[in-house]
């Protein structure tokens, strides 16, 4: 099956044109910069969203070995946000967000994240996941909180032990 993954990633950016041309042809990635950060955006295929991440990321280490994954980018959304993405209006967001349109028995639309000043934020993953449901997303398989949330770990380790000058586990 195959996911996409946002990478926060460390030791290249958008004007390194090596890397970036690196980046298309070998993965058709796209590297962006994004608040002072830069973001790989890359899919990769496996059982499940954790064995393609730990592919991608061995992969991007032979190809670019000066590159350091950090974690994975949350993909946080607001109302607008979403509104956007899906070409429906704030208001149709606002129905589904509400449980006034679309939400069934088992089917209710996802808990937010968290919230920003006084409005609350979704992982697009999770978001995307529902409107599939429905007919309306966009076909691409993101991991899921609790796949994001070990693919963190996993990318944190392969840190720690980087720094401690131990090679990861099979990268």
């Amino acid at each position: 099956m195959e996911f996409e993954f946002s990478f926060i990633v460390d030791g290249i950016s958008v004007d390194d044109d090596e890397a970036v041309a690196a980046l298309y042809e070998n993965y058709d990635a796209l590297l962006l910069s994004q608040g002072g950060k830069s973001v790989i955006v890359i899919s990769g295929e496996g059982g499940d969203a954790v064995q393609a991440a730990h592919s991608v990321i061995g992969s991007l280490k032979s190809t670019l070995p000066q590159i350091s994954v950090l974690r994975l980018d949350s993909d946080l959304v607001g109302i607008s946000d979403i509104a956007s993405r899906v070409g429906r209006t704030r208001q149709n967001v606002l129905q589904w967000v509400n449980g006034a349109r679309i939400a069934s028995e088992g089917n209710a639309f996802p808990q937010p994240e968290g919230t920003v000043g006084r409005s609350h934020v979704w992982r697009w993953a999770e978001v995307n996941s529902w409107l599939d449901s429905l007919d309306l997303g966009d076909g691409v398989n993101r991991p899921d909180r609790e796949q994001s949330l070990i693919i963190d770990l996993m990318v944190l380790q392969w840190l720690q032990a980087m720094e401690q000058g131990v090679l990861p586990l099979k990268l």
